[in-house]
């Protein structure tokens, strides 16, 4: 049994130990004067890592906000989702897991495919039975989607098959989600680098009916990471980061190419997640200064931030997670659960003593 903290932990060490590849480190940069600081957000490094990779369903929620009831072992169990695949443990291990998102318990074992470097990354496509899996071949500079369909009860209707003519000329981008998956299996972004020796960050967008690909390079020395897709899969949100861990908010239109930048403001607020809303007209962001919390709304229209909601306040440094589907956001900060649906707030205490964890 794991606690919470335990289980954060493990995510964190997770995605650093799939970001470092000794193979690929290049030499650091030689010093130059530092730039301006950016009026943008920062992202801390302990709070960008996900436990899991599920598309949140909506499900009653209870309005008793002291309960200290026993964690559940996936935050997107709390909106309704079913199951969560587990991305391998290492990164590239021979299997991954399909777990209940509730209880943890494990459904089904995924062997990767015979001969592949084992499982990198996971997301869901929407539907919380249809997922795609990553493999990746360092020396060959190549990286793999595969397909894996989930019966209703979890157990995976077949083994996992190659999405035909999907595969990129890439390497390895660094940081959480690197893959997402648009409704309907219809699109793939990845967040890789370019086979060269200088190895720069791009965001290439797959269709899986046609193999089309667009590569959309970033500024230099930028890698992305955190990729989310908006609701009718045109669109992207993603976190970039460059020289002296400054990072950016940017937008992606897969149609054309074009990157956009989102500016929440300046000061000392950090990033702790971002998504697009229930129709694609704003992006939600988990933003906080300090001890205050709150959830903001930038409009893609407007290009500035329209309203924000206060949520409770915290230690700065408080472990927290972040996920955003259809009407509702949910958010943990230390040893609460809120559900943001509109302007209503509903806050629910967790045990950090109880279960988390299979």
């Amino acid at each position: 049994m794991k606690s919470p903290s335990e289980e954060l932990l493990r995510s964190a060490l997770s995605d650093a130990a799939g970001a470092v590849r000794p193979e690929e480190l290049r030499p650091l940069p030689a010093r130059v004067p530092r730039r301006p600081r950016r009026a943008l957000l920062a992202v801390p490094l302990a709070g960008v890592a996900a436990a899991v990779l599920a598309v949140l369903l909506v499900a009653p929620w209870s309005p008793d906000g002291r309960d200290g009831a026993p964690p559940r072992f996936a935050l997107a169990s709390y909106a309704g989702a079913d199951f969560v695949v587990m991305g391998p443990w290492p990164p590239g291990a021979p299997s991954a897991m399909v777990r209940k998102a509730d209880t943890g318990r494990t459904v089904a074992t995924v062997r990767a495919p015979e001969g592949s470097s084992g499982f990198r990354d996971s997301a869901d496509s929407g539907d919380n039975r249809t997922f795609v899996l990553t493999t990746a071949d360092p020396e060959a500079c190549l990286v793999r989607f595969h397909r894996l369909a989930l019966n209703a009860d979890g157990a995976p209707a077949e083994p996992p098959a190659e999405l035909a003519g999907t595969a990129l000329r890439q390497r390895m981008g660094e940081g959480p989600g690197q893959l997402a998956v648009s409704p309907g299996l219809r699109r793939i972004a990845y967040a890789g680098r370019d086979c060269g020796d200088a190895g720069g960050g791009n965001v290439t967008v797959v269709d899986t009916a046609t193999g089309e690909r667009r590569v959309t390079p970033l500024p230099p020395r930028a890698l992305a990471s955190s990729l989310r897709w908006a609701p009718d899969g045109r669109e992207l949100v993603f976190q970039t980061m460059g020289d002296y861990l400054e990072t950016e908010l940017r937008t992606l239109d897969a149609e054309t190419g074009r990157l956009g930048t989102v500016s929440l403001g300046g000061g000392d607020a950090t990033l702790h997640g971002a998504a697009f809303d229930e129709d694609g007209a704003h992006v939600t962001a988990l933003v906080r200064d300090g001890g205050r919390n709150r959830i903001v709304w930038y409009s893609m229209t407007g290009k500035r931030v329209t309203r924000q909601v206060d949520l409770h306040a915290s230690e700065p440094d408080a472990p927290t997670t972040f996920e955003a589907a259809g009407a509702r956001i949910v958010v943990r900060i230390d040893d609460r659960v809120s559900v943001i649906a509109g302007t209503k707030v509903t806050t629910r205490r967790i045990d950090r003593g109880g279960a988390s964890g299979p």
